[in-house]
């Protein structure tokens, strides 16, 4: 049995691209025969329980706040945390592997099991840079660099999605031999013809979570200085905390060429309307939304942060903007309009094969699986 460890696996409290990456991942494995549990959080007292989610068994532990979000929360997190405890101790004879998709507060659980249990733990981290994992895990709202190291010593293997990750492991104390490079991965459909590229090439997006992290009203103002209705338009798809100041931003400008369009959750029809894809991140792991882009020839614009640095080299694979301020993002923007036709479709058709040769699910899934035939000393199914 694979054991599955997300805080954020639950429609009441979503965070985006991880659980997204949580559900498919599962879904991959559990269709590839392995036997997966998902271990998660809720703050609806009905849902507690289990659950089947398209043939993965989902077991819901009620806690009265999101696990992972700040100290003040911290009797949530705990509560969460001694409910996995319970159950992995009673289910312990059954289970081969833990699996925390994200190092939150579970990792503690997860550890424990592996000192206690000696069950084989895998630790994915999510994130890098100022908002890494392996920093959060050692503040002083969970237990201080002693809990971090006791989580170090107690893992079997820390999984990175990026070299950035890397660095992150490495500088906190994580062993080398401990570190496994495997990206994110999203269910890849064939490539589809979307609109003439003479129309994709003026139109940008930006498809995601609407969280502060994402600077969306400073990339809406950047826009409105730059966009023209029908030569380059920027159009906004999400939802999220800073949904209504977005909106704000953009109904302030008054530019009929940038857009809030609301939330969708299949992107894929959309992407092939357009020719970039705008991220103007504090922060990132790997994210969904740059791979879903990439594949459909989506160009990617992102800031330098962790996951873009490792897969777009400025010019081939994509382009960075140089800061979050509202200047340096209606630079970036300037260039994209001097960008021509037969430039685009070059930049277009290299982002779509990097990403297909390199995130399609079936290939992520089977690293993991190979990964947990080492841990467990068997062999694949």
């Amino acid at each position: 049995m694979i054991v599955m460890m997300i805080c954020h696996y639950d429609d009441t409290n979503s965070s985006g691209g991880l659980d997204k990456q949580a559900r498919l991942l599962s879904r991959t494995l559990s269709a590839a025969g392995e036997d997966v549990v998902m271990l998660a959080s809720t703050r609806k007292w009905s849902r507690a329980g289990w659950v089947t989610d398209e043939g993965v068994r989902v077991r819901y532990f009620w806690t009265f706040n999101t696990p992972q979000i700040a100290g003040r929360h911290l009797p949530a997190a705990l509560l969460w945390a001694a409910q996995l405890f319970f159950w992995i101790t009673w289910h312990r004879a059954k289970i081969s592997v833990f699996h925390c998709h994200q190092i939150r507060i579970h990792a503690f659980a997860a550890a424990l099991a592996n000192r206690l249990f000696k069950i084989p733990t895998i630790l994915k981290s999510a994130t890098g840079g100022a908002g890494a994992d392996i920093i959060t895990i050692g503040s002083h709202k969970y237990f201080g660099a002693g809990g971090r190291r006791f989580v170090i010593r107690h893992t079997s293997i820390f999984v990175a999605t990026t070299e950035t990750v890397v660095s992150d492991l490495r500088t906190y104390g994580v062993p080398p031999d401990k570190i496994i490079v495997i990206p994110n991965g999203l269910e890849l459909g064939p490539l589809e013809v979307g609109e003439p590229p003479a129309r994709r090439r003026g139109r940008s997006l930006f498809l995601g979570r609407l969280g502060p992290d994402k600077n969306t009203p400073a990339l809406a103002d950047a826009a409105a200085r730059v966009a023209q209705e029908g030569v380059f338009e920027v159009d906004f798809y999400g939802r999220g905390r800073d949904q209504a100041l977005l909106e704000k931003t953009i109904e302030r400008n008054a530019n009929g060429a940038v857009s809030y369009c609301g939330w969708t959750p299949d992107p894929a029809p959309i992407l092939l309307h357009y020719g970039y894809l705008l991220l103007a991140s504090d922060a990132e792991g790997l994210s969904n939304s740059m791979i879903e882009a990439m594949s459909q020839g989506v160009v990617p614009v992102t800031t330098r942060v962790s996951g873009c640095v490792d897969h777009i080299t400025s010019g081939e694979t994509g382009f960075y903007f140089e800061g979050v301020d509202r200047d340096s993002l209606a630079a970036a923007l300037e260039h994209l309009k001097t960008i021509q036709e037969d430039e685009w479709m070059r930049l277009s058709a290299r982002v779509s094969q990097y990403a297909r040769e390199r995130f399609d699910m079936k290939l992520i899934s089977a690293a993991y699986r190979a990964l947990y035939a080492k841990l467990t000393g068997g062999t694949q199914i």
